[in-house]
């Protein structure tokens, strides 16, 4: 389906393209989930997608866990994640609009996404929080992100997820 997916970035903002399209492939993630109330973090295994689209105009991801490797022959229960990313970049705003739709919870978030320094960090403010995703530490074959939240305006920050990835291919 070539009008969907892309062989890589538009020619019109090649550079830009590049911050998320570097993880182009199919990744190996470990997920740490830290609970609000102080338990034990909650670890598992999942897969993590990301490709060109729309004649190399953006940038989409799937997010799964568990993985297809774990996952049961009876398929995905309701409360684990299956979520799809899309990012375009805006060359009048310099940023990236970026869009999350998670399955398992009906989740929707629409945040801004920008390159600061060696980390790509996207914002949105939803429920009174500011949330901030970091992608961090990028090589060639691994990654790490981070799922912040702030109920002070950020002032505070409290780590609420995050994820060591390794590229499968």
């Amino acid at each position: 389906m070539k009008t969907l997916l892309a062989d890589g970035p538009s020619e019109s903002h090649p550079t830009e393209m590049r911050q998320f399209g570097r993880l182009a492939g199919h990744w190996a993630t470990r997920i740490t989930y830290f609970p609000v109330d102080g338990s034990p973090p909650h670890r598992v295994s999942g897969e993590w997608e990301f490709g060109y689209a729309l004649e190399g105009r953006a940038v989409l991801d799937v997010w799964r866990w568990p993985g297809s490797e774990e996952l049961p022959a009876t398929g995905r229960a309701q409360d684990q994640e299956c979520g799809l990313c899309v990012r375009i970049w805006d060359p009048r705003l310099r940023l990236w609009r970026f869009t999350f739709h998670g399955t398992a919870r009906g989740d929707l978030l629409h945040m801004y996404a920008r390159q600061i320094d060696d980390e790509i960090v996207m914002e949105c403010a939803t429920g009174g929080d500011l949330v901030r995703w970091t992608f961090a530490d990028i090589t060639a074959d691994t990654f790490h992100w981070r799922n912040e939240r702030s109920a002070d305006g950020g002032r505070t920050w409290r780590l609420a997820q995050e994820v060591d990835a390794r590229r499968l291919r």
